[in-house]
């Protein structure tokens, strides 16, 4: 039994305080928030448990801190529960400076304890699905992964409306796309990005468009807006033997050259990744083996990395390399040319 702390009361603390409170090997000893009523709310749903607006207060009782404040609020909160030996959950991303985000890194390597940010990608299909046929060899080499994702809503009246605070939705909606992409492509070798602010009551930018070359050779590219005015999604990955596409409806389509034809994906069936994150078992065909998947939450995951000490599939430092693509991106708009990563 792992017990935890919720720090930062917002949506998405309360989603995972939910989700953490069905988990069997989990208790929530203790929530923090800076607004009282927050705080209350949750302790009383929760059953009681102890709230408080200090989060110094719920080190003592916990083993492990789940912080889903603002980026921009995080710093302390992080270096502290490293320093007091606590195993470390963010939402993402990590932090909204570089600075911030080495000086958590390092604190929480030098205490020993795991760090895991809330890049939920990674655990959903289909983007799971394209990325264990990718690594696995069915698609052949990458020629390009892609992702367009249209949110439309207006985030003028809060935090998330200002650059300084938020990064806009380059950082604190497109950083998913990014972290995703990374992971298809590997490291990026060349960004070149344009970004825009649409309305006069924004100040951050809500539309992002950027290329990705791999140093491993293929691209990748995501567009992101929170100005589009209507809503879509679609995600993709081409190889040199097939492809993967999935449109606003959901469904997957697939295409291997070797079958010459296109097929609708049982999605469910189709995933064979065990919870270390290897690519399931194939037949003797190469084709990947129907087998009932192991659908691992990411909140699962976190506490399975504590109890077997395992490193996370979003480990800090990978949230610190999407922050730096991030650069990168807003560093192309401001020159109007293509920047090179290290």
């Amino acid at each position: 039994m792992v017990k935890v702390a919720m720090i930062g009361l917002g949506g998405m603390g309360n989603y995972h305080a939910d989700a953490l409170s069905k988990l069997p090997n989990v208790r929530i000893v203790g929530v923090c928030d800076l607004i009282e009523e927050k705080a209350r709310k949750l302790s009383e749903k929760l059953g009681g448990v102890p709230w408080t607006l200090d989060y110094h207060d719920l080190l003592d009782s916990c083993e492990a801190v789940w912080v889903c404040t603002e980026p921009f609020n995080r710093l302390d909160i992080v270096t502290t529960a490293a320093q007091e030996g606590k195993h470390i959950f963010t939402e993402k991303p990590i932090a909204r400076s570089l600075k911030d985000a080495d000086k958590m890194i390092h604190a929480a390597r030098k205490a020993g304890v795991k760090y895991m940010l809330g890049y939920c990608l990674r655990f959903w299909n289909p983007y799971k699905y394209m990325h264990d046929s990718l690594v696995g060899g069915e698609l052949g080499d990458l020629v390009n992964c892609y992702t367009r994702r249209y949110m439309p809503v207006d985030m003028s009246q809060c935090w998330y409306g200002w650059h300084e605070k938020s990064g806009g939705a380059t950082l604190d909606f497109a950083s998913h796309d990014v972290n995703w992409l990374h992971w298809m492509g590997g490291d990026v070798a060349t960004v070149f990005a344009k970004t825009y602010t649409v309305r006069a009551t924004m100040h951050a930018d809500e539309h992002v468009q950027a290329m990705f070359l791999f140093k491993n050779g293929g691209m990748g590219t995501h567009d992101d807006s929170w100005s589009s005015w209507v809503g879509e999604s679609a995600i993709g990955v081409i190889g040199t033997k097939g492809g993967i596409a999935v449109d606003r409806s959901g469904q997957v389509r697939k295409f291997l050259a070797a079958e010459g034809k296109e097929t609708i994906v049982d999605i469910e069936a189709a995933i064979a990744i065990d919870p270390s994150g290897n690519v399931g078992k194939k037949d003797s065909s190469g084709k990947i083996q129907k087998v009932t998947p192991k659908n691992e939450t990411i909140q699962e995951h976190f506490f399975r990395c504590i109890e077997e000490d395992l490193e996370p599939i979003t480990p800090a430092a990978d949230g610190r390399k999407t922050l730096e693509i991030i650069y990168a991106i807003w560093k192309s708009t401001e020159t109007g040319k293509a920047v090179n990563l290290k």
